[in-house]
């Protein structure tokens, strides 16, 4: 056997993870015991995360690797995946029937059970009549001294599932809530239980009965183990190879896996490390998640929340709304309160799509006038290498270019040729006024006025574009919000006078 002939620690990524291939969290572990494995009469709890982040691997872990101690217990935990379902009906009865076989297969049912779970099943009778039974059913489980425990995964398909139907939340809300027939629910969802409920315009306090726990990110711990997994088929994993995992992954046990996966495999083939090229095996693979992930926040605006409170302009996010995505994981803020996307890869895309999203479309529609016009006249005014030469000349505005292309080389090296080849297309409006003030002699005919009339007009567009973390006691109030929007039209105005003046 070769030094190579080992198995990979990351094969089976991409599916519920148990066993020894499950990489403890413990605080979430934790959360689940104490909230469903200790008590003798647990309490519904929610799952909650994002796509791929380990939720069902949590619930399998915690609660279906234990099902032979709590079934000593009289506790029966079954699993049910939600998506499977096309009709509510249908469901209900999947509640009646796993258990029933559960049941069956442990030669637990009583007559008094077997009677009641016939009753339940018949299909001659009316819905109301139906769920009388079905309660009726659990209650007769009860009364033998046992507790139904069902995990129902991918509970955000319910959105779909009770879709018109306001007795669906409500029903799964009496089933758990009643003493006499009380079932325990543990569902596991990238949606809260409250956005899904809102989502069916249902109206029911289902979301109330649950204790909420969000799964984000690897904390240290389970990184630590992670790259323990990874130094298992030999790789050294030191202090850079670790921190290109991290550039890329963040704290996301998908990416992380899937890297690690790809990793192992050029490492078996190659005996080198190289996790960049790794990357760029994968690279369709990641973007495809992002997209996922982008796809879902964009259901319900969360995606333009994102984009305002990493990189402005905070039009309407609060930071109640980043306090929310922290949770999720999908950011995190530094000691001086900055907000970042989980990995500084995923950051840097983040960046490309706040440039084709319009969050506040009169302020992209100002910038991007602005980022033309200046284009415009300083090539114009000193050719096609108007960057380095500009630079020479106004040594001051030297930084802002630095600036500006390390950004773009960042995009470029992640991305290839998604990324933009513009260095104006990195810019803040302060940097675009810079240039103009700098330049003014060259701008002065166009704009006119004095440099003082539009640094005050400067000032507040510049304020606009920051990002939440730099206003962090509000978002805009409307006047200032009016007033930039004055100044928006006041500038296109300028600007289409201007190219009108040009054309003649």
């Amino acid at each position: 056997m070769s030094e190579r002939d080992f198995a990979n620690p990351f094969s089976d990524y991409g599916i519920i993870v148990f066993g020894e291939r499950f990489i403890n969290r413990r605080n979430s572990v934790r959360a689940v015991e104490n909230r469903v494995i200790r008590p003798r009469e647990p309490g519904n709890l929610a799952i909650t995360g994002d796509y791929r982040i380990g939720k069902s691997s949590l619930a399998y872990h915690s609660i279906m690797e234990r099902k032979s101690a709590l079934l000593k217990e009289g506790r029966i935990p079954i699993w049910i995946n939600l998506a499977t379902f096309d009709k509510a009906s249908m469901f209900f009865r999947s509640l009646v029937t796993s258990s029933y076989d559960e049941l069956d297969g442990l030669g637990w049912l009583s007559d008094e059970i077997k009677t009641a779970a016939g009753r339940a099943l018949l299909d001659e009778v009316t819905w109301s009549e139906g769920y009388g039974r079905i309660q009726r059913y659990f209650e007769k489980i009860r009364q033998a001294g046992l507790r139904i425990l069902f995990i129902l995964d991918e509970f955000d398909h319910a959105r779909h599932l009770f879709k018109g139907d306001i007795s669906g939340f409500q029903s799964l809300r009496e089933l758990s809530y009643r003493p006499e027939w009380r079932v325990t629910f543990v569902t596991t969802s990238r949606r809260s239980l409250q956005s899904i409920e809102l989502q069916t315009k249902a109206i029911s306090t289902l979301d109330h009965t649950f204790h909420k726990h969000y799964l984000s990110m690897f904390e240290e711990d389970a990184l630590e183990e992670y790259f323990e997994r990874l130094s298992s088929v030999g790789i050294a994993v030191n202090p850079q190879i670790k921190e290109r995992f991290l550039f890329y992954c963040g704290g996301h046990p998908y990416l992380l896996e899937m890297l690690g996966y790809e990793t192992v495999e050029m490492f078996r083939e190659t005996d080198a490390v190289d996790v960049d090229l790794a990357v760029k095996c994968i690279e369709q693979s990641i973007i495809d998640h992002y997209e996922h992930m982008l796809n879902v926040l964009a259901e319900d605006q969360s995606l333009k929340m994102v984009l305002q409170i990493l990189f402005g302009p905070t039009v309407d996010a609060k930071i109640t709304d980043a306090e929310e995505f922290q949770r999720y994981g999908l950011i995190r803020s530094d000691n001086e309160g900055r907000y970042f996307a989980f990995s500084e890869h995923f950051q840097t895309y983040l960046k490309m799509i706040e440039r084709q999203v319009d969050l506040w479309p009169l302020w992209k529609k100002t910038e991007v006038a602005l980022r033309q016009i200046v284009t415009q006249k300083m090539m114009e005014h000193y050719g096609e290498q108007w960057v380095e030469r500009l630079s020479k000349v106004r040594p001051n505005l030297k930084l802002i270019f630095e600036r500006s292309r390390e950004s773009q080389q960042k995009e470029e090296k992640s991305f290839g040729h998604r990324a933009s080849r513009n260095i104006i297309d990195f810019t803040y409006p302060k940097d675009l006024f810079d240039i103009i003030f700098a330049e003014w002699s060259i701008f002065r005919d166009i704009f006119g006025k004095d440099k003082n009339y539009w640094d005050q007009r400067a000032q507040l567009l510049s304020k606009m574009r920051t990002p939440l973390a730099h206003n962090r006691d509000q978002a805009l109030h409307d006047y200032e919000r009016r007033t930039a929007e004055g100044y928006c039209e006041e500038v296109l105005t300028i600007l289409d006078e201007y190219d009108a003046n040009r054309s003649l």
